[in-house]
This record gives C-alpha cells, sequence and structure tokens, in this order.
C-alpha cells in the first residue's frame, strides 16, 4: 500500500511540473493588438485593398480600410472607418460583426443622350455592414488572415448613377486579406 501512494504521489508531482513547462523555443508573447493586411488576389488583378485594425476593448475594434481599384473597374476607390465586434470577445479572432463608414469616388464615361461620353465623378458618403472571420496563426502568432463579405449603400445625389452590384447605390464587399498581427 504504502508503495502505491509513493508511485501515485510521483505521477502527480512529474504530471504538476509538465504542465507549467512552456516550449523554450517559442517564448510566450503578448496577445496581438493590431492587424494590418491586404488583398493579395486584388494586386494580382492591379488593385490594392487593405485593412489596418486595432483593438479598443476585449471583443470590439476600431479600424481603417482603402480600396483603390484600376481604371478597367471605372476607378472606383473607396476609404472607411470600421468597428467591428466579435462576439465571443476575443478581439481579431473568430467571427466579427462590423460597421463601416465612409467615402466612395468612381469615375466613369457617361454615355447618356445629352452627355456622349463625357468623364464624370460621382463622390458619395457611404455606410455598410460586415461578417468576417479571422485567424491569428503561427507559433509566434504574427500572421493574420480573414475572409468575410458585406454590403455598402452609398448616399447622395449621385449615388443612383452609381452601377453598384445590386444596382442603385448599394455594393457588395467581400474580404480576403493576409498581413501581420503585432
Amino acid at each position: 500500500m504504502r508503495c502505491v501512494v509513493t508511485a501515485a504521489l510521483l505521477v502527480l508531482s512529474v504530471a504538476t511540473s509538465a504542465q507549467g513547462q512552456t516550449d523554450l523555443r517559442y517564448p510566450a508573447r503578448p496577445e496581438p493588438t493590431t492587424v494590418i493586411g491586404i488583398n493579395p488576389i486584388a494586386l494580382v488583378l492591379g488593385a490594392v485593398i487593405g485593412d489596418f485594425e486595432k483593438t479598443i476593448r476585449p471583443a470590439l475594434t476600431i479600424g481603417i480600410g482603402a480600396s483603390v481599384l484600376p481604371s478597367y473597374l471605372n476607378r472606383y476607390r473607396a476609404a472607411e472607418a470600421k468597428l467591428r465586434y466579435y462576439p465571443d470577445e476575443h478581439a481579431l479572432h473568430g467571427v466579427s460583426l462590423g460597421l463601416t463608414a465612409g467615402i466612395v469616388t468612381q469615375e466613369f464615361s457617361d454615355y447618356s443622350s445629352t452627355s456622349n461620353g463625357v468623364q464624370r465623378t460621382n463622390i458619395s458618403p457611404s455606410i455598410g455592414t460586415e461578417l468576417s472571420h479571422q485567424w491569428i496563426l503561427g507559433a509566434t502568432s504574427r500572421f493574420a488572415m480573414v475572409v468575410g463579405a458585406g454590403a455598402k449603400r452609398l448616399f447622395g445625389s449621385n449615388s443612383n448613377r452609381y452601377e453598384g452590384t445590386f444596382g442603385g447605390g448599394t455594393v457588395a464587399t467581400f474580404r480576403v486579406n493576409v498581413g501581420v498581427a503585432f
């Protein structure tokens, strides 16, 4: 009986000390609070799309986003402020619901009966929503990847002339970004 108790104590002491050990190859780092990312697919197509996101509360982040699409896509440009809520209360990780507000600019050729191909520019304020999922990966938690989709509504006197995804000033948005977390 004495031998069994000694063996049990020995097993418990080894198991307890093994739990507290860390992998010395990857020292503990603080949780990332900022992500900067770009869309690599857009770069191949001649566009630049990127985001900056910063944690302000355990479940809340603020950020900015910018998009510049090439002239064959009517030279679409957007700049937005973003607020994202992470329902799991672990900002920058997992599912997020977002609100956006910003400015959208589109240059296009107007071929109406009175304009005959004149270059026009629409500048419209916008508001929108997003649903995304973000992963922070790697042994040092430095690689960020996010996919998401949403929609934005354009406002202003020229917003109905905008040829949006859904027509009449509504645009679908997609996020497929990779970046760095720190």
